[in-house]
Protein backbone atom coordinates (compact mmCIF):
# COMPACT_ATOMS: atom_id res chain seq x y z
CA UNK A 1 0.00 0.00 0.00
CA UNK A 2 1.26 3.47 -0.84
CA UNK A 3 -0.06 6.80 0.27
CA UNK A 4 0.68 10.35 -0.72
CA UNK A 5 -0.63 13.66 0.52
CA UNK A 6 -1.15 16.88 -1.35
CA UNK A 7 0.31 20.05 0.15
CA UNK A 8 -1.28 20.75 3.52
CA UNK A 9 -4.41 22.82 3.57
CA UNK A 10 -2.55 25.81 4.87
CA UNK A 11 -0.48 25.82 1.71
CA UNK A 12 -3.44 25.33 -0.59
CA UNK A 13 -3.93 28.89 -1.61
CA UNK A 14 -0.30 29.57 -2.36
CA UNK A 15 0.32 26.31 -4.14
CA UNK A 16 -2.77 26.41 -6.35
CA UNK A 17 -3.56 30.12 -6.72
CA UNK A 18 -6.73 31.73 -5.46
CA UNK A 19 -8.84 28.96 -3.85
CA UNK A 20 -12.07 30.86 -4.53
CA UNK A 21 -11.69 30.17 -8.26
CA UNK A 22 -12.08 26.36 -8.06
CA UNK A 23 -14.59 26.95 -5.27
CA UNK A 24 -16.98 28.50 -7.81
CA UNK A 25 -16.93 25.27 -9.84
CA UNK A 26 -17.67 23.18 -6.76
CA UNK A 27 -20.51 25.50 -5.77
CA UNK A 28 -22.10 25.45 -9.23
CA UNK A 29 -22.16 21.65 -9.24
CA UNK A 30 -23.42 21.56 -5.65
CA UNK A 31 -26.31 23.91 -6.43
CA UNK A 32 -27.30 21.72 -9.37
CA UNK A 33 -27.27 18.49 -7.37
CA UNK A 34 -28.91 19.76 -4.19
CA UNK A 35 -31.56 21.69 -6.08
CA UNK A 36 -32.53 18.45 -7.80
CA UNK A 37 -33.34 16.87 -4.46
CA UNK A 38 -36.37 19.16 -3.93
CA UNK A 39 -37.27 20.71 -7.27
CA UNK A 40 -39.00 17.52 -8.47
CA UNK A 41 -41.24 17.07 -5.42
CA UNK A 42 -43.83 19.67 -6.42
CA UNK A 43 -44.17 18.17 -9.91
CA UNK A 44 -44.86 14.52 -9.09
CA UNK A 45 -48.57 14.74 -9.86
CA UNK A 46 -48.05 16.43 -13.23
CA UNK A 47 -45.28 13.99 -14.22
CA UNK A 48 -47.57 11.08 -13.37
CA UNK A 49 -50.36 12.54 -15.50
CA UNK A 50 -48.12 13.22 -18.52
CA UNK A 51 -46.48 9.76 -18.39
CA UNK A 52 -49.84 8.07 -17.78
CA UNK A 53 -48.48 6.52 -14.61
CA UNK A 54 -50.85 5.27 -11.95
CA UNK A 55 -49.34 4.16 -8.68
CA UNK A 56 -45.62 4.40 -8.09
CA UNK A 57 -44.92 8.01 -9.05
CA UNK A 58 -43.30 8.50 -5.62
CA UNK A 59 -40.44 6.28 -6.82
CA UNK A 60 -39.17 9.26 -8.81
CA UNK A 61 -38.08 10.68 -5.44
CA UNK A 62 -37.44 7.43 -3.55
CA UNK A 63 -35.15 5.93 -6.21
CA UNK A 64 -32.97 9.06 -6.18
CA UNK A 65 -32.68 8.97 -2.39
CA UNK A 66 -31.76 5.27 -2.34
CA UNK A 67 -29.13 5.73 -5.03
CA UNK A 68 -27.55 8.58 -3.09
CA UNK A 69 -27.36 6.40 0.02
CA UNK A 70 -25.90 3.47 -1.95
CA UNK A 71 -23.15 5.56 -3.56
CA UNK A 72 -21.77 7.44 -0.59
CA UNK A 73 -20.06 4.72 1.52
CA UNK A 74 -17.49 4.13 -1.24
CA UNK A 75 -16.77 7.78 -2.09
CA UNK A 76 -13.97 8.10 0.45
CA UNK A 77 -12.07 5.13 -1.00
CA UNK A 78 -12.68 6.26 -4.60
CA UNK A 79 -11.53 9.83 -3.89
CA UNK A 80 -8.37 8.58 -2.15
CA UNK A 81 -7.62 6.07 -4.89
CA UNK A 82 -8.34 8.10 -8.04
CA UNK A 83 -8.11 11.66 -6.74
CA UNK A 84 -10.68 14.28 -5.81
CA UNK A 85 -10.69 16.04 -9.17
CA UNK A 86 -11.14 12.91 -11.27
CA UNK A 87 -13.88 11.57 -8.99
CA UNK A 88 -15.71 14.90 -8.89
CA UNK A 89 -15.70 15.33 -12.66
CA UNK A 90 -16.77 11.72 -13.31
CA UNK A 91 -19.71 12.18 -10.94
CA UNK A 92 -20.57 15.47 -12.64
CA UNK A 93 -20.67 13.80 -16.05
CA UNK A 94 -22.89 10.98 -14.76
CA UNK A 95 -25.32 13.43 -13.16
CA UNK A 96 -25.52 15.70 -16.21
CA UNK A 97 -26.04 12.87 -18.70
CA UNK A 98 -28.67 11.30 -16.46
CA UNK A 99 -30.48 14.64 -16.20
CA UNK A 100 -30.80 14.86 -19.99
CA UNK A 101 -32.02 11.26 -20.10
CA UNK A 102 -34.62 11.94 -17.39
CA UNK A 103 -36.02 14.83 -19.42
CA UNK A 104 -36.43 12.56 -22.44
CA UNK A 105 -37.87 9.58 -20.51
CA UNK A 106 -40.89 8.13 -22.34
CA UNK A 107 -42.40 6.39 -19.31
CA UNK A 108 -42.14 6.10 -15.54
CA UNK A 109 -39.88 3.03 -15.51
CA UNK A 110 -37.23 4.69 -17.69
CA UNK A 111 -37.46 7.88 -15.66
CA UNK A 112 -36.89 5.99 -12.40
CA UNK A 113 -33.89 4.15 -13.89
CA UNK A 114 -32.20 7.40 -14.89
CA UNK A 115 -33.07 8.94 -11.53
CA UNK A 116 -30.98 6.13 -10.03
CA UNK A 117 -28.03 7.17 -12.22
CA UNK A 118 -28.61 10.77 -11.15
CA UNK A 119 -28.52 9.72 -7.52
CA UNK A 120 -25.30 7.74 -7.95
CA UNK A 121 -23.56 10.73 -9.53
CA UNK A 122 -24.99 13.34 -7.19
CA UNK A 123 -24.45 11.22 -4.11
CA UNK A 124 -20.73 10.96 -4.85
CA UNK A 125 -20.29 14.60 -5.88
CA UNK A 126 -21.43 16.18 -2.61
CA UNK A 127 -18.96 14.55 -0.16
CA UNK A 128 -16.05 14.78 -2.62
CA UNK A 129 -16.78 18.47 -3.19
CA UNK A 130 -17.00 18.93 0.57
CA UNK A 131 -13.55 17.37 1.02
CA UNK A 132 -12.09 19.60 -1.71
CA UNK A 133 -13.43 22.72 0.01
CA UNK A 134 -11.68 21.77 3.26
CA UNK A 135 -8.44 21.01 1.42
CA UNK A 136 -8.44 24.21 -0.64
CA UNK A 137 -8.42 26.50 2.40
CA UNK A 138 -6.26 26.72 5.53
CA UNK A 139 -7.72 25.47 8.79
CA UNK A 140 -8.29 28.98 10.16
CA UNK A 141 -10.49 29.82 7.14
CA UNK A 142 -12.54 26.62 7.10
CA UNK A 143 -15.55 28.27 8.73
CA UNK A 144 -15.98 30.96 6.08
CA UNK A 145 -15.20 28.57 3.22
CA UNK A 146 -17.68 25.95 4.43
CA UNK A 147 -20.29 28.68 5.01
CA UNK A 148 -20.03 29.86 1.40
CA UNK A 149 -20.21 26.29 0.11
CA UNK A 150 -23.05 25.56 2.52
CA UNK A 151 -25.12 28.39 1.09
CA UNK A 152 -25.38 26.33 -2.07
CA UNK A 153 -25.99 23.09 -0.19
CA UNK A 154 -28.69 24.48 2.12
CA UNK A 155 -30.31 27.36 0.23
CA UNK A 156 -30.88 25.33 -2.95
CA UNK A 157 -33.49 23.05 -1.30
CA UNK A 158 -35.32 26.14 -0.07
CA UNK A 159 -35.65 27.68 -3.53
CA UNK A 160 -36.30 24.30 -5.17
CA UNK A 161 -40.08 24.32 -4.54
CA UNK A 162 -40.33 27.89 -5.86
CA UNK A 163 -38.43 27.17 -9.05
CA UNK A 164 -40.08 23.79 -9.51
CA UNK A 165 -43.56 25.22 -9.07
CA UNK A 166 -42.86 27.94 -11.64
CA UNK A 167 -41.35 25.55 -14.22
CA UNK A 168 -44.22 23.08 -13.94
CA UNK A 169 -46.85 25.80 -14.07
CA UNK A 170 -45.34 28.01 -16.78
CA UNK A 171 -43.16 25.73 -18.91
CA UNK A 172 -42.96 21.94 -18.55
CA UNK A 173 -41.80 19.33 -16.02
CA UNK A 174 -39.10 18.28 -18.53
CA UNK A 175 -37.24 21.48 -17.67
CA UNK A 176 -36.86 20.31 -14.09
CA UNK A 177 -34.12 18.06 -15.52
CA UNK A 178 -33.05 19.97 -18.63
CA UNK A 179 -32.02 22.93 -16.48
CA UNK A 180 -29.13 20.80 -15.20
CA UNK A 181 -27.59 20.21 -18.64
CA UNK A 182 -26.11 23.66 -19.39
CA UNK A 183 -25.03 24.09 -15.76
CA UNK A 184 -23.37 20.68 -15.73
CA UNK A 185 -21.66 21.23 -19.08
CA UNK A 186 -20.28 24.61 -18.02
CA UNK A 187 -19.11 23.23 -14.67
CA UNK A 188 -17.37 20.33 -16.44
CA UNK A 189 -15.44 22.57 -18.84
CA UNK A 190 -14.48 24.93 -16.00
CA UNK A 191 -13.62 22.04 -13.69
CA UNK A 192 -11.19 20.45 -16.15
CA UNK A 193 -9.25 23.73 -16.29
CA UNK A 194 -9.66 25.15 -12.80
CA UNK A 195 -9.93 22.32 -10.25
CA UNK A 196 -6.55 21.41 -8.72
CA UNK A 197 -5.73 17.74 -8.08
CA UNK A 198 -5.22 17.99 -4.33
CA UNK A 199 -5.88 15.93 -1.24
CA UNK A 200 -4.77 12.68 0.31
CA UNK A 201 -4.04 9.82 -2.11
CA UNK A 202 -3.80 6.21 -1.02
CA UNK A 203 -3.71 2.87 -2.85
CA UNK A 204 -5.31 0.63 -0.26
CA UNK A 205 -7.24 -2.60 -0.97
CA UNK A 206 -10.93 -2.19 -1.70
CA UNK A 207 -13.23 -3.41 1.08
CA UNK A 208 -15.88 -5.24 -0.96
CA UNK A 209 -17.53 -6.83 2.07
CA UNK A 210 -17.80 -3.41 3.69
CA UNK A 211 -19.45 -2.01 0.56
CA UNK A 212 -21.97 -4.85 0.45
CA UNK A 213 -22.88 -4.63 4.13
CA UNK A 214 -22.83 -0.83 4.26
CA UNK A 215 -24.52 0.16 1.01
CA UNK A 216 -27.06 -2.66 1.05
CA UNK A 217 -27.88 -2.21 4.72
CA UNK A 218 -28.25 1.54 4.44
CA UNK A 219 -30.31 1.40 1.25
CA UNK A 220 -32.68 -1.29 2.53
CA UNK A 221 -33.13 0.41 5.91
CA UNK A 222 -33.85 3.78 4.27
CA UNK A 223 -36.30 2.09 1.89
CA UNK A 224 -38.18 0.63 4.84
CA UNK A 225 -38.24 3.99 6.63
CA UNK A 226 -39.25 5.92 3.52
CA UNK A 227 -42.08 3.53 2.63
CA UNK A 228 -43.19 2.72 6.17
CA UNK A 229 -46.18 5.06 6.10
CA UNK A 230 -47.31 3.81 2.69
CA UNK A 231 -46.78 0.09 3.37
CA UNK A 232 -47.77 0.20 7.03
CA UNK A 233 -45.20 0.01 9.84
CA UNK A 234 -46.29 -3.49 10.84
CA UNK A 235 -46.48 -4.84 7.28
CA UNK A 236 -44.14 -7.73 6.37
CA UNK A 237 -42.33 -5.60 3.75
CA UNK A 238 -41.55 -2.80 6.20
CA UNK A 239 -40.49 -5.13 9.00
CA UNK A 240 -38.30 -7.14 6.62
CA UNK A 241 -36.58 -4.03 5.21
CA UNK A 242 -35.91 -2.53 8.62
CA UNK A 243 -34.71 -5.83 10.08
CA UNK A 244 -32.44 -6.75 7.16
CA UNK A 245 -31.13 -3.20 6.90
CA UNK A 246 -30.35 -2.93 10.61
CA UNK A 247 -28.73 -6.38 10.63
CA UNK A 248 -26.55 -5.50 7.65
CA UNK A 249 -25.43 -2.26 9.29
CA UNK A 250 -24.47 -4.12 12.47
CA UNK A 251 -22.40 -6.52 10.38
CA UNK A 252 -20.88 -3.53 8.58
CA UNK A 253 -19.69 -1.93 11.83
CA UNK A 254 -18.28 -5.22 13.14
CA UNK A 255 -16.49 -5.86 9.87
CA UNK A 256 -15.06 -2.32 9.65
CA UNK A 257 -13.68 -2.57 13.19
CA UNK A 258 -11.92 -5.86 12.43
CA UNK A 259 -10.62 -5.46 8.89
CA UNK A 260 -7.17 -4.02 8.21
CA UNK A 261 -8.37 -1.75 5.39
CA UNK A 262 -11.93 -0.61 6.17
CA UNK A 263 -14.09 1.15 3.63
CA UNK A 264 -15.00 3.69 6.33
CA UNK A 265 -12.81 4.04 9.39
CA UNK A 266 -15.51 3.90 12.06
CA UNK A 267 -12.93 4.60 14.77
CA UNK A 268 -13.06 8.25 13.72
CA UNK A 269 -16.05 8.45 16.08
CA UNK A 270 -13.55 8.04 18.91
CA UNK A 271 -12.74 11.73 18.45
CA UNK A 272 -15.14 13.62 20.68
CA UNK A 273 -15.56 16.66 18.43
CA UNK A 274 -16.51 14.49 15.46
CA UNK A 275 -18.84 12.28 17.48
CA UNK A 276 -20.66 15.15 19.20
CA UNK A 277 -20.89 17.30 16.06
CA UNK A 278 -22.32 14.46 13.98
CA UNK A 279 -24.77 13.56 16.76
CA UNK A 280 -26.04 17.13 16.92
CA UNK A 281 -26.17 17.30 13.12
CA UNK A 282 -28.55 14.32 12.95
CA UNK A 283 -31.21 16.10 15.00
CA UNK A 284 -30.61 19.47 13.36
CA UNK A 285 -31.18 17.97 9.92
CA UNK A 286 -34.28 16.18 11.17
CA UNK A 287 -35.71 19.53 12.22
CA UNK A 288 -34.75 21.04 8.87
CA UNK A 289 -36.74 18.37 7.02
CA UNK A 290 -39.70 18.94 9.34
CA UNK A 291 -39.70 22.54 8.11
CA UNK A 292 -39.13 21.78 4.42
CA UNK A 293 -41.65 18.91 4.17
CA UNK A 294 -44.45 19.40 6.67
CA UNK A 295 -44.98 23.14 6.46
CA UNK A 296 -45.73 22.90 2.71
CA UNK A 297 -47.92 19.83 3.24
CA UNK A 298 -50.18 21.47 5.77
CA UNK A 299 -50.45 24.72 3.79
CA UNK A 300 -51.42 22.89 0.60
CA UNK A 301 -53.73 20.33 2.19
CA UNK A 302 -55.41 22.48 4.87
CA UNK A 303 -55.41 25.94 3.31
CA UNK A 304 -55.49 25.07 -0.38
CA UNK A 305 -52.30 26.97 -1.22
CA UNK A 306 -50.76 26.21 -4.60
CA UNK A 307 -47.26 24.75 -4.87
CA UNK A 308 -46.05 28.01 -6.39
CA UNK A 309 -47.45 30.12 -3.54
CA UNK A 310 -45.87 27.85 -0.93
CA UNK A 311 -42.60 27.95 -2.82
CA UNK A 312 -42.67 31.76 -2.81
CA UNK A 313 -43.13 31.72 0.96
CA UNK A 314 -39.76 29.98 1.27
CA UNK A 315 -37.87 32.64 -0.69
CA UNK A 316 -37.31 35.11 2.16
CA UNK A 317 -36.39 32.32 4.63
CA UNK A 318 -33.81 31.15 2.09
CA UNK A 319 -32.16 34.58 2.27
CA UNK A 320 -32.08 34.35 6.06
CA UNK A 321 -30.53 30.89 5.82
CA UNK A 322 -27.73 32.34 3.68
CA UNK A 323 -27.21 35.14 6.22
CA UNK A 324 -27.06 32.61 9.04
CA UNK A 325 -24.47 30.54 7.20
CA UNK A 326 -22.26 33.56 6.67
CA UNK A 327 -22.51 34.48 10.35
CA UNK A 328 -21.91 30.90 11.47
CA UNK A 329 -18.82 30.61 9.29
CA UNK A 330 -17.30 33.78 10.69
CA UNK A 331 -18.18 32.88 14.27
CA UNK A 332 -16.64 29.41 14.15
CA UNK A 333 -13.37 30.85 12.86
CA UNK A 334 -13.32 33.36 15.74
CA UNK A 335 -14.82 31.64 18.78
CA UNK A 336 -15.00 27.96 17.87
CA UNK A 337 -18.05 25.82 17.08
CA UNK A 338 -19.76 25.40 20.44
CA UNK A 339 -21.44 28.81 20.81
CA UNK A 340 -22.79 29.23 17.25
CA UNK A 341 -24.22 25.70 17.25
CA UNK A 342 -25.91 26.28 20.61
CA UNK A 343 -27.22 29.67 19.50
CA UNK A 344 -28.61 28.12 16.31
CA UNK A 345 -30.26 25.30 18.25
CA UNK A 346 -31.97 27.79 20.57
CA UNK A 347 -33.36 29.68 17.58
CA UNK A 348 -34.59 26.49 15.93
CA UNK A 349 -36.18 25.40 19.19
CA UNK A 350 -38.12 28.67 19.44
CA UNK A 351 -39.30 28.39 15.83
CA UNK A 352 -40.40 24.76 16.12
CA UNK A 353 -42.24 25.31 19.39
CA UNK A 354 -44.04 28.20 17.67
CA UNK A 355 -44.88 25.93 14.71
CA UNK A 356 -46.44 23.50 17.18
CA UNK A 357 -48.89 26.27 18.13
CA UNK A 358 -50.09 27.10 14.60
CA UNK A 359 -53.80 27.39 13.90
CA UNK A 360 -55.86 27.24 10.74
CA UNK A 361 -55.99 31.04 10.71
CA UNK A 362 -52.38 31.92 11.58
CA UNK A 363 -51.39 34.83 9.29
CA UNK A 364 -49.09 33.99 6.43
CA UNK A 365 -46.58 36.64 7.51
CA UNK A 366 -46.22 34.92 10.89
CA UNK A 367 -45.44 31.61 9.19
CA UNK A 368 -42.88 33.28 6.91
CA UNK A 369 -41.31 34.96 9.95
CA UNK A 370 -41.01 31.63 11.78
CA UNK A 371 -39.56 29.98 8.68
CA UNK A 372 -37.01 32.81 8.54
CA UNK A 373 -36.06 32.37 12.21
CA UNK A 374 -35.51 28.67 11.71
CA UNK A 375 -33.61 29.28 8.45
CA UNK A 376 -31.31 31.82 10.12
CA UNK A 377 -30.75 29.47 13.06
CA UNK A 378 -30.12 26.47 10.83
CA UNK A 379 -27.56 28.51 8.92
CA UNK A 380 -25.72 29.32 12.14
CA UNK A 381 -25.15 25.59 12.79
CA UNK A 382 -24.07 24.52 9.30
CA UNK A 383 -20.39 25.51 9.10
CA UNK A 384 -19.70 24.93 12.82
CA UNK A 385 -20.91 21.31 12.72
CA UNK A 386 -18.60 20.71 9.75
CA UNK A 387 -15.61 22.40 11.34
CA UNK A 388 -16.19 20.76 14.72
CA UNK A 389 -16.23 17.35 13.09
CA UNK A 390 -14.48 16.85 9.78
CA UNK A 391 -11.89 19.65 10.00
CA UNK A 392 -10.20 18.08 13.01
CA UNK A 393 -9.77 14.66 11.38
CA UNK A 394 -6.36 13.59 10.03
CA UNK A 395 -5.84 14.34 6.33
CA UNK A 396 -6.23 10.68 5.37
CA UNK A 397 -9.73 10.59 6.89
CA UNK A 398 -11.15 13.83 5.47
CA UNK A 399 -12.81 12.21 2.44
CA UNK A 400 -14.29 9.47 4.64
CA UNK A 401 -15.48 12.05 7.17
CA UNK A 402 -17.27 14.08 4.51
CA UNK A 403 -18.90 10.90 3.20
CA UNK A 404 -20.14 10.08 6.71
CA UNK A 405 -21.50 13.60 7.17
CA UNK A 406 -23.30 13.47 3.83
CA UNK A 407 -24.74 10.05 4.71
CA UNK A 408 -25.97 11.39 8.04
CA UNK A 409 -27.80 14.16 6.21
CA UNK A 410 -29.58 11.68 3.92
CA UNK A 411 -30.44 9.23 6.69
CA UNK A 412 -31.61 11.97 9.05
CA UNK A 413 -33.90 13.30 6.34
CA UNK A 414 -35.38 9.90 5.57
CA UNK A 415 -35.90 9.05 9.23
CA UNK A 416 -37.37 12.46 10.05
CA UNK A 417 -39.89 12.28 7.21
CA UNK A 418 -40.79 8.70 8.16
CA UNK A 419 -41.15 9.25 11.91
CA UNK A 420 -42.82 12.66 11.72
CA UNK A 421 -45.05 11.42 8.89
CA UNK A 422 -46.13 8.55 11.09
CA UNK A 423 -46.96 10.98 13.89
CA UNK A 424 -49.05 13.07 11.49
CA UNK A 425 -50.86 10.03 10.07
CA UNK A 426 -51.62 8.64 13.52
CA UNK A 427 -52.87 11.99 14.76
CA UNK A 428 -55.16 12.45 11.78
CA UNK A 429 -56.82 9.06 11.83
CA UNK A 430 -58.99 7.91 8.95
CA UNK A 431 -61.28 10.91 8.44
CA UNK A 432 -59.87 13.98 10.23
CA UNK A 433 -61.45 17.36 10.54
CA UNK A 434 -59.27 20.32 9.51
CA UNK A 435 -58.58 21.07 13.17
CA UNK A 436 -57.58 17.46 13.87
CA UNK A 437 -55.22 17.57 10.90
CA UNK A 438 -53.69 20.83 12.15
CA UNK A 439 -53.20 19.31 15.61
CA UNK A 440 -51.47 16.30 14.02
CA UNK A 441 -48.99 18.54 12.20
CA UNK A 442 -48.41 20.48 15.41
CA UNK A 443 -47.52 17.25 17.20
CA UNK A 444 -44.88 16.52 14.58
CA UNK A 445 -43.28 19.95 15.10
CA UNK A 446 -43.31 19.38 18.86
CA UNK A 447 -41.43 16.10 18.40
CA UNK A 448 -38.93 17.80 16.09
CA UNK A 449 -38.31 20.44 18.78
CA UNK A 450 -37.47 17.65 21.23
CA UNK A 451 -34.82 16.48 18.77
CA UNK A 452 -33.32 19.97 18.60
CA UNK A 453 -33.17 20.00 22.40
CA UNK A 454 -31.03 16.86 22.21
CA UNK A 455 -28.79 18.60 19.66
CA UNK A 456 -28.45 21.55 22.03
CA UNK A 457 -27.29 19.27 24.85
CA UNK A 458 -24.75 17.56 22.58
CA UNK A 459 -23.47 20.92 21.32
CA UNK A 460 -22.94 22.12 24.89
CA UNK A 461 -20.47 19.26 25.37
CA UNK A 462 -18.34 20.10 22.35
CA UNK A 463 -14.71 20.72 23.24
CA UNK A 464 -13.22 24.16 22.75
CA UNK A 465 -11.45 24.88 19.49
CA UNK A 466 -8.03 24.56 21.14
CA UNK A 467 -8.84 21.30 22.84
CA UNK A 468 -10.39 19.86 19.68
CA UNK A 469 -7.36 20.70 17.59
CA UNK A 470 -5.00 19.17 20.14
CA UNK A 471 -6.85 15.88 20.48
CA UNK A 472 -5.85 13.50 17.72
CA UNK A 473 -7.69 10.39 16.67
CA UNK A 474 -4.56 8.76 15.28
CA UNK A 475 -3.51 7.00 18.54
CA UNK A 476 -6.94 5.38 18.71
CA UNK A 477 -6.75 4.32 15.07
CA UNK A 478 -3.36 2.79 15.68
CA UNK A 479 -4.76 0.38 18.24
CA UNK A 480 -5.53 -2.94 16.63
Amino acid sequence: MTATDAPPASAGASAHGNPWVPMTVIMAATIMVVLDSTIVNVALHQIGVDLRAGDGVEWIVTSYLLAVCASQPATGWLADRFGRKRMFLASLVAFTVASAACAAAPNLVVLVLFRVLQGLGGGAMIPVGMAMVLELFPRERHGRAVAIWGMAAMVAPAIGPTLGGWLVTSVSWHWLFLINVPIGAAALVAGIRLLPDIGHREHRPFDLAGLVFGSAGLTIAVLGAAQGNAWGWSSPATVLCLSVGAGSLVLFVRHELRTEHPLIETRMFAQSSFRLAMGAFIFIMGAQYARLVFVPLQLESLRGFTALRVGMMFFVPAIFTAIGMSLGGRLVDRVGPRRPIMLGCVGMLVALLSFSRLTLTTPVWVIVALLSVQGLSMGLTSAPTMVAGVSDLPARLVSQGTAVRSLISQVAGALAVAVLGSVVATGMGSDPTPQQAQDAYNSAFLLASAGVLVALVLASRLPTRTAASEVSVEPVLAVE
